[in-house]
């Protein structure tokens, strides 16, 4: 079983997010992916926003789920965040994002994504568990929800 938990740490944590913007939020978070998996910055930051482009990875009740493919870095890097104010995102609910899993995987380990992907869309269905986890002051908490139901 793919455990998210195994994934982050409190260096790949932020909570009370503010931003302007999605792409604000996503150079952001590339920035902290890219640092962690070994990749440029600007890399990172142009494979994310150029999925984007084909539609939002929003998948509702608050959550977006961005990701991207890179040669090269780290198996598969997480990085997640809170936002304090919710934050426009094309969801599909409509709903503005509060909750965001930032995706970066080295091609050739689609196995292994396609299985972060499924579980953090089981976590992210359970509403319990989304609101404990938007309501995480720190990284610590954070972690600590995570731990306790993956």
């Amino acid at each position: 079983m793919c455990r998210i938990a195994d994934l982050l740490n409190s260096d790949r944590i932020l909570c009370g997010v503010e931003v302007a913007d999605r792409d604000a939020l996503l150079s952001l978070l590339a920035e902290h992916a890219a640092r962690e998996a070994g990749l440029a910055a600007e890399a990172v930051v142009a494979a994310v926003k150029e999925r984007e482009r084909f539609g939002t990875t929003a998948v509702g009740h608050g959550v977006a789920i961005p990701h991207c493919r890179l040669k090269g870095g780290r198996d598969i890097t997480l990085v997640a965040a809170t936002l304090k104010n919710p934050l426009p995102y094309d969801a599909p609910d409509g709903e503005g994002v509060r909750l965001v899993f930032f995706i970066v995987v080295c091609e050739g380990n689609n196995l292994r994504y396609l299985k972060v992907l499924s579980r953090l869309s089981v976590l992210c269905n359970d509403r319990g568990v989304r609101d404990r986890l938007m309501a995480a002051p720190d990284a610590d908490a954070f972690l600590a929800v995570l731990k306790g139901v993956d």
